[in-house]
């Protein structure tokens, strides 16, 4: 399978000339230390124009079909300020599982592509947004859980 020359990396800062390794938000049982993750699907990328974590909001993949669920409805729209997804070279990248990769070197921008809210970047994307409550969203991770364990299809 031949890489597509660059990958999305999405972040609530613009105007970013390069991307640094951080250990922000990492997946369960990621060990690789400081990172960027990128993703090859644009769509994928909108999901992380506003910084959360996954204990109020996540999102995945369920049969090819993105979603993203959240269930502090208040919180989100406070933090979404939009963002901006960066073009990256995807040769630079370590694949993780389906969607992302990783990166531990500080790398260039070649573009980006600025967005004036991360909701509505999901929505126009395709991406399936669910506001929840919180016993409702920890259900659904909970049952994504056992899924993913089998699937590996999801985001951190």
């Amino acid at each position: 399978m031949i890489r597509q020359k660059y990958f999305y990396h999405a972040s609530p800062e613009c105007d970013l000339k390069f991307i640094e390794p951080r250990k922000k938000t990492l997946p369960r049982n990621f060990s690789e230390g400081e990172v960027i993750f990128a993703t090859d699907n644009l769509t994928f990328a909108t999901m992380f124009l506003v910084s959360h974590d996954d204990s109020w909001a996540n999102g995945g993949a369920f049969n090819d079909v993105p979603y993203f669920v959240i269930s502090d409805r208040e919180r989100y729209l406070r933090s979404d300020k939009g963002g901006c997804i960066y073009l990256v070279l995807s040769k630079e990248f370590i694949e993780y599982n389906k969607r992302e990769w990783f990166s531990k070197n500080k790398l260039d921008v070649k573009g980006s592509i600025r967005l004036s809210s991360g909701l509505m970047a999901m929505i126009m994307m395709g991406v399936q947004v669910y506001f929840t409550d919180r016993i409702t969203y920890q259900k659904i991770r909970k049952a994504s859980e056992i899924y993913l364990d089998t699937h590996h299809d999801h985001c951190h």
